[in-house]
């Protein structure tokens, strides 16, 4: 019995860690400086209202291809106190 308990806890820790998809739109890209200002949807994952933000990507080539106005989906997460953006994808 502990053991399924143990499970079950688990798989809820990781659903309640998992990142929705949020639509928003590119305002300006630093591929040097490696930040991107997306104004955005709700994200519920960091209640965070809708807004106009600047996230960072572990990445440059994350924005590579994508330039302002674009809209996108994107999933974000918080670590060390900063936003970064883990996945990107243009809306056709």
């Amino acid at each position: 019995m502990q053991k399924l308990i143990f499970v079950g806890l688990m798989v809820a820790s990781f659903f309640a860690n998992a990142s929705e998809w949020t639509k928003g739109e590119i305002r300006r890209i630093d591929i040097d400086n490696k930040k991107v200002t997306i104004k955005h949807e709700e994200i519920k994952s960091l209640d965070m209202p809708p807004m106009s933000m600047v996230f960072n990507v572990d990445n440059s080539e994350t924005l590579k291809g994508l330039k302002p106005g674009d809209q996108i989906e994107f999933t974000a997460d918080q670590k060390s106190g900063k936003l970064y953006v883990k996945q990107i994808k243009q809306l056709q």
